[in-house]
């Protein structure tokens, strides 16, 4: 049985006059078609501080969950409780908070039909942010409900904003301080989300590594500038050079563990194991294969990508030919082999995005 949206007849507001500004995307999730068409009747018109909103629709889990996976943008998500079955909005919002690791969208869920739960556990234990039953929902309490939650977006994404710019200005910082190494950050943190991307990592997971990627040479910071200027020619490096350097990941993680946020700790797992090998014979603690994290092994993929395709003092940049047989010879070794492969598969876009992101040519 279909959940009825019932709204109480109210005038519209009047909205401000500026339709130039970029909307905020709203997702619609329901399986009644009914209950979508009045939800884009209530909300057609509405402006929060003068910008439109985007409705995108979706009429089951499964194509919320895709929704999701294309838009990492959405500010809110009205979503049915009871669609495929009883609890499929509860698997697209915990898809959404958890496996997406989307915990700045806000989350409204709407049931015509309330269940066992109460509404103080649905909010508790599956990161919602509202639950109303469709019967109370107005169309004045609806649009009422969609402002508070844009501005409350709003206000996380400027603090997301000012993050991600200090993560720009420390990476640059570090980059400062090597030789050889300026907009590396850059570079490795676009060829990570691309590989992500193509990896099929939900939207908001390729944004965060993209982010988070920024600090993975943080440590760098730290370790004295003799060794940091030799990062490329590790391998030359005598025994107490190289354990200077290595020293550089766990520098890096310690800098970056105090950060609370979802993206803050990944960028201190990034620090930390991006000199994994997939086969154990990495650093700092010779982690192997799946026990790295994803993320890790993507970066650690686009990090040698980077630095292989930029000139060192004293050693010229590599060829693209001879980057592709390097990621071949290394796959199963230093690196994850579907990585690899995939890698030398989008060998031309990821240069392409690399270079983008360096400012290049």
């Amino acid at each position: 049985m279909h959940d009825e949206l019932l709204f109480a007849s109210e005038p519209n507001e009047p909205a401000p006059a500026d339709a130039a500004l970029p909307a905020w995307k709203i997702a619609v999730i329901d399986d009644d078609e009914q209950v979508r068409a009045t939800t884009r009747l209530v909300l057609g018109s509405l402006k929060v501080d003068g910008r439109p909103l985007e409705l995108l629709e979706a009429g089951s889990a499964a194509e919320g969950i895709a929704l999701f996976e294309r838009h990492a943008d959405i500010a809110l998500a009205l979503v049915d409780m009871v669609m495929e079955d009883e609890s499929a909005g509860l698997r697209l919002v915990d898809d959404i908070r958890l496996r997406q690791g989307n915990r700045h969208v806000r989350l409204a869920l709407r049931t015509g039909q309330p269940g066992q739960q109460t509404e103080e556990q649905l909010v508790a234990e599956h990161g919602l942010d509202d639950y109303r039953e469709k019967t109370e929902l107005s169309a004045r309490k609806l649009r009422t409900l969609v402002v508070g939650a844009v501005r409350a977006w709003r206000e996380i994404d400027a603090l997301q904003s000012d993050f991600r710019w200090l993560e720009v200005l420390l990476a640059q910082v570090v980059e400062r301080q090597v030789s050889g190494h300026a907009a590396h950050a850059s570079g490795a943190a676009a060829i990570s989300a691309a590989l992500a991307q193509r990896f099929g990592l939900p939207a908001a997971r390729c944004r965060q590594l993209h982010h988070a990627a920024l600090l993975h040479d943080l440590g760098l910071a730290q370790t004295p500038e003799p060794e940091a200027d030799a990062l490329a020619t590790f391998a030359l490096l005598p025994v107490e050079g190289k354990k200077v350097l290595e020293a550089h990941a766990l520098a890096g993680s310690r800098m970056l563990d105090p950060l609370a946020t979802d993206e803050g700790r990944l960028a201190a797992r990034l620090a930390r194991e991006h000199h994994e090998r997939w086969d154990g014979a990495g650093y700092p603690a010779g982690l192997a294969g799946e026990a790295i994290a994803l993320e890790s092994r993507l970066l650690a993929v686009a990090n040698v990508i980077d630095v292989c395709l930029s000139a060192q003092p004293g050693q010229p940049a590599m060829a693209a030919d001879a980057v592709r047989a390097l990621l071949e010879d290394e796959s199963g070794r230093a690196f994850d082999p579907a990585i690899a492969a995939l890698a030398r598969e989008h060998f031309d876009a990821l240069h392409a995005i690399r270079d983008a992101a360096r400012g290049a040519p």
